[in-house]
């Protein structure tokens, strides 16, 4: 296994522009962020440094805004985009250029997709840990440029209580790319073509996002409202939950979603998105053991 890891490794990143604007675009864009947002407009506008000195910086809330704004719902799902195009050149590619004819005699076709995705998904987390030590270092620049503080002092903090917050944000973005990518390697393994994974891959999480609008829709012709509560079963709304309990300390009602009740506990949900996890991924390997890549 640790073989097929290394040489997973090595060929994603030899995809190199495709990391460079899929992956890498997220720290780099975040330093950009930083620097024209934070920085250089409070070296020259004195309402910029007022207002930081109202609001200082907190490198808590620095380091998890992009674990909140990844696994936010929807707005996460439109962030993801660009993982959802390398994914899909990391599995649709293979096809197109015929490359599975040269592993597979020398691999096992379960330990190939498995090393694929967990590649995959350390890839895109190494990528998401930059961007957030990017911001949390904008910060820190922003407060000594500033002389401000940058809170909270550890002696302050619940240090217990933050470490799971991350771990948990960690865990739920981990999750959701795994999910994410196995959607694009079913579709990858029939369509044969980056470009059709690409855009069905895309098109399947704003189907899943429009579903909310579509059950309400039925449940207010029907005049039931509680059709709504079929959304707890979705990955989506459930990696939201588990969100939603970590971050504010309640089960996730979309906002208040017109009819909908039935909001999980933190376990049920933890467990509902490992079942996903199980079944998407047991598929995904059964389907591709079956498979002619001859043809």
């Amino acid at each position: 296994m640790r073989s097929a890891l290394t040489a997973e490794w090595r060929k994603l990143l030899g995809h190199t522009r495709a990391v460079s604007f899929l992956v890498w675009i997220y720290p780099i864009g975040a330093l950009v962020i930083v620097l024209l947002l934070e920085i250089l407009p409070g070296l020259f506008i004195d309402s910029v440094r007022d207002l930081a000195a109202l609001n200082p910086p907190l490198w808590t809330e620095d380091s998890l805004v992009v674990w909140n704004t990844m696994n936010g719902f929807p707005g996460g799902t439109f962030l993801r985009m660009p993982f959802l195009g390398f994914i899909a050149i990391a599995f649709a590619g293979e096809y197109q250029w015929g490359t599975w004819k040269n592993i597979l005699p020398h691999q096992s076709r379960t330990r190939l997709i498995l090393s694929k995705f967990m590649v995959l998904g350390l890839l895109i987390l190494l990528s998401l840990l930059l961007t957030s030590l990017v911001i949390t270092a904008g910060g820190w620049v922003t407060a000594v440029l500033f002389d401000l503080p940058y809170g909270p002092a550890l002696s302050e903090l619940d240090l217990a209580a933050f470490l799971q917050e991350a771990v948990m944000q960690v865990f739920v973005t981990f999750a959701g790319t795994l999910i994410v990518a196995a959607y694009a390697a079913l579709i990858a393994m029939y369509s044969r073509s980056i470009m059709a994974s690409l855009l069905l891959s895309v098109g399947l999480s704003i189907v899943e996002f429009a579903t909310s609008l579509i059950l309400l829709i039925v449940s207010q012709a029907l005049q039931r409202p509680e059709i709504v509560n079929a959304l707890m079963i979705t990955p989506t709304y459930n990696l939201e939950n588990i969100r939603s309990w970590i971050v504010e300390g309640a089960g996730s009602t979309l906002g208040g979603f017109p009819g909908f009740t039935a909001v999980p506990l933190l376990p049920t949900s933890i467990i509902i998105i490992g079942l996903w996890l199980v079944g998407l991924l047991g598929l995904t390997a059964v389907v591709f053991r079956r498979q002619d890549i001859t043809t």
